[in-house]
């Protein structure tokens, strides 16, 4: 493929602005030959910053501000890439590169003959309908995974793992959710989890998560139900530890009128609720054994019975479950039937606690303190010694300790500082303070012996390094940054 915009030829006068040392410069130039990605301009004689602007004065549609990149520089001239800030500058500017195109019977993208000029060229399958009102957002579309790859290219791993983890958290982004609920993290842990759950949401698999108390089970079944066939449908949710046992089996599956003392009206259950979504079973591995059999007949074929009624209904659901007990020993002892644990374990999602998620109880620490921060307009951050104590402190209570904790230093911090008193953590910083441990610890190393802490944690794990920061308990491109800043090579662990 020759390029993948149309070029044509055109005589643009363009002002380029930059600022250099506080001071603002403007230079006239000539565009010379434009596309939707790139220039070539005459006249450019200045040294020019890694970024400027360039104006251009479009027949028809006046000045327009672009943002552009020196790509280099010949006799001819010098070729720009060019950034967009809004479509309707991209828009303005296709307009006038459209009213340039010259009739030809070469497709302009590859240069192989093409007679039709309708649909896509058969050489290179880009869009060649210029006319249509769709082209521009088409032609973006069909192209957008080429213009990726060109630019992933010139990328080292370690910015290529950033972009990933970045595109990873949008992915997971659920709609008709608060922000506080976002999933943030870029631990090895949770990145495996954002890589599980983009692969079974799709499918119609039941789901069991695993993990300890605040782990954010809840929020993962609702980023698998979000980015399933079925968002469209209901989410419900159940905690089934929170229902009396006496009153789970009508909770979940309705009771007919007359079924019971007090049953003065047909209701209908959980299951029946989530008809056509997703059903959210937390706490599964408490409920008694004698709905574990009435569970275990709904996976099997899909019929509910209410309490006191006589006929069966189908109900089209998928079932999420979770727990944070072992039910492969509550199995073993007897206390959950084995048929079922194998009927929900169809496929597994286990949420590391966040005391192994590194720094991401730091990024996690921050994201709550702006939220409430923005909530009542107030300026105020954590002090490095609440940092650090963030850092040490093992989060038995997970997330909604650190939630609950983050809260507490808001509203007692009185100078716009959070101290670890504030959030009642003096401890864990009083503590990591007088013992400093000499093996790698949570999060980056912090001693002066970092950059051995470093080495040590990649020979101790044959140098993978994607094993070795999670020996750390950091992410990827983290552990890639501190590989460069210390100029470690593989030679260095011996």
């Amino acid at each position: 493929m020759g390029r993948l915009d149309v070029r044509v030829r055109t005589n643009l006068d363009s002002v380029v602005q930059y600022i250099s040392r506080d001071e603002r410069h403007c230079e006239t130039v000539t565009i010379k030959e434009l596309s939707l990605s790139g220039a070539l301009v005459s006249g450019l004689t200045t040294q020019l910053p890694e970024l400027f602007a360039i104006r251009p004065v479009l027949p028809g549609a006046g000045e327009v501000e672009l943002r552009a990149r020196l790509v280099r520089r010949s006799e001819n001239g010098a070729a720009i890439r060019i950034f967009y800030s809004d479509k309707k500058t991209m828009q303005a500017l296709w307009g006038h590169i459209k009213g340039r195109l010259a009739p030809s019977d070469d497709c302009p993208y590859c240069g192989h003959p093409d007679d039709s000029r309708e649909g896509s060229c058969d050489r290179c399958n880009l869009y060649l309908n210029f006319g249509k009102d769709s082209y521009l957002e088409r032609h973006i579309e069909n192209t957008f995974a080429q213009r990726l790859n060109i630019r992933l290219n010139r990328l080292n791993l370690e910015h290529i793992d950033k972009i990933i983890d970045f595109v990873d958290s949008k992915l997971l982004k659920i709609k008709h959710r608060s922000p506080d609920s976002e999933f943030i993290g870029t631990s090895e842990g949770m990145l495996a989890v954002f890589a599980m759950i983009r692969k079974v949401a799709p499918t119609e698999m039941s789901v069991l998560l695993l993990g300890e108390s605040g782990t954010g089970k809840e929020l993962t079944a609702k980023a698998l139900h979000e980015l399933s066939a079925r968002r469209e449908g209901p989410f419900v949710a159940v905690n089934c530890a929170a229902i009396p046992e006496t009153l789970l089996e009508a909770e979940l599956f309705g009771y007919e009128k007359g079924a019971f003392t007090g049953a003065y009206a047909t209701k209908k259950g959980r299951f029946e609720a989530a008809d056509g979504g997703t059903l959210f079973l937390d706490e599964i591995g408490d409920i008694p054994a004698t709905l574990q059999a009435k569970l275990l007949r709904f996976l099997e074929d899909r019929l509910i019975e209410r309490v006191g009624g006589s006929g069966s209904r189908k109900i089209d659901i998928r079932i999420v479950a979770a727990t944070n007990r072992n039910l492969q020993k509550a199995m073993v002892e007897g206390g959950f039937r084995a048929d079922l644990y194998y009927r929900l374990n169809s496929f597994t999602i286990k949420l590391p606690p966040l005391r192994e998620r590194g720094e991401d109880k730091v990024r996690l620490a921050r994201h709550f303190l702006e939220r409430f921060a923005a909530a009542e307009n107030r300026r105020i951050d954590f002090s490095a010694a609440s940092v650090e104590a963030i850092r040490q402190h093992r989060w038995p209570g997970n997330v909604r300790e650190l939630e609950n904790k983050v809260r507490r230093g808001f509203l007692m911090a009185s100078d716009g500082l959070i101290e670890p008193a504030c959030m009642e953590l003096e401890e864990d910083f009083h503590s990591a303070a007088a013992h400093p441990s000499p093996d790698p610890q949570p999060g980056p190393p912090r001693a002066e012996s970092r950059r051995e802490s470093v080495v040590r944690a990649l020979e101790q794990n044959d140098y993978v390094v994607a094993r070795a920061a999670r020996q750390l308990q950091i992410s990827r491109p983290s552990m890639y940054a501190l590989i460069k800043k210390y100029g470690i090579k593989k030679d260095d662990a011996k």
